[in-house]
């Protein structure tokens, strides 16, 4: 038992462990990048929440034993600027932002460090949740939700779009499973508008109990009047150009090419052999040749 009691208290033992707690705050900011770019679809939400509960509780009794380190006094500085990112990513979802904050937020008083350091770091990160969190609220109620997408010429834009509208019950995937189609209801007026993302499933993000789908970067294809639920403005298509076999897109009836292929198709006299899996007529084809290389944004 004293052999035990010694090996716990071996200060190589210690610093060891204070090292391991550096992969919490790793997690953290893995999570803070989920709440970012991420749409949550979740098969059992309860299992998965009690699982993150444990990882923080664990990761809590971890930083507690080693509050004396030198290695976990640091981390207590670092931890609260991600639990900051947590809380303004995912702000709404409180079973992902509560158990980290709780964590951040008591270790930060219960650490061994320097009262002075911790007296003048704990005022500016006070007045960051404090400042940040109001000025977040206020930019939502002006300008309304912030998601960071992609126009035609793939620059960064950042668009009001809303994944609380996000249709559950829509979803159309390319013949390779690589993109797919999305769609956003909501209301304008006495109209229900309807809107179609492109997103790329290859970056998507499998977690236990559910995945996240990445959004973040998703391009937008179309808006129209939301009128028949089962009415499809968009559907996938496939056309070969120069032997090679290129997805496509129907929007509305005009063939367009998939925003995420940045190579630009050319139409030449050969491709008058392409063949579309759906089906077509020559009108489609001449309208992919005069847009090869931007899809344009119709609202």
């Amino acid at each position: 038992m004293d052999k035990l009691t010694a090996f716990f208290k071996n200060v190589w033992f210690r610093r060891g462990v204070a090292a391991l707690c550096w992969g919490y705050t790793a997690f953290l900011i893995w999570v803070a990048w989920l709440c970012f770019g991420f749409h949550f679809e979740l098969e059992n939400p309860t299992p998965l929440f009690v699982l993150y509960l444990f990882i923080n509780i664990a990761a809590f009794g971890l930083l507690i034993f080693t509050r004396k380190q030198v290695i976990t006094q640091v981390n207590a500085y670092v931890l609260p600027i991600v639990a900051f990112l947590i809380l303004i990513f995912g702000f709404g979802k409180w079973y992902i932002t509560t158990p980290p904050l709780v964590v951040v937020i008591a270790f930060f008083f219960i650490n061994r460090s320097n009262e002075t350091l911790k007296t003048v770091l704990g005022t500016m990160y006070l007045l960051m949740y404090v400042i940040g969190t109001v000025g977040f609220i206020a930019m939502r109620m002006f300008m309304g939700n912030i998601t960071f997408t992609l126009d035609e010429n793939g620059s960064p834009s950042i668009s009001e779009l809303d994944l609380s509208l996000r249709d559950p019950e829509y979803e159309v995937l390319s013949d390779s499973g690589d993109y797919r189609v999305v769609r956003y209801i909501s209301k304008t007026g006495d109209r229900q508008m309807v809107s179609y993302y492109v997103e790329d499933a290859r970056e998507d993000v499998k977690i236990p109990l559910g995945v996240c789908k990445k959004v973040a970067g998703c391009r937008h294809l179309h808006t129209a009047v939301f009128s028949d639920k089962n009415y499809n403005h968009i559907r996938w298509a496939t056309q070969k150009v120069d032997g090679k076999t290129v997805e496509v897109l129907y929007v509305e009836g005009i063939l367009r090419k998939n925003p995420y292929l940045r190579k630009i198709i050319e139409s030449d006299s050969s491709s008058g052999s392409s063949v579309i899996s759906s089906s077509s007529s020559s009108s489609a084809d001449s309208s992919l040749a005069d847009e090869s290389s931007s899809v344009d944004e119709r609202s």
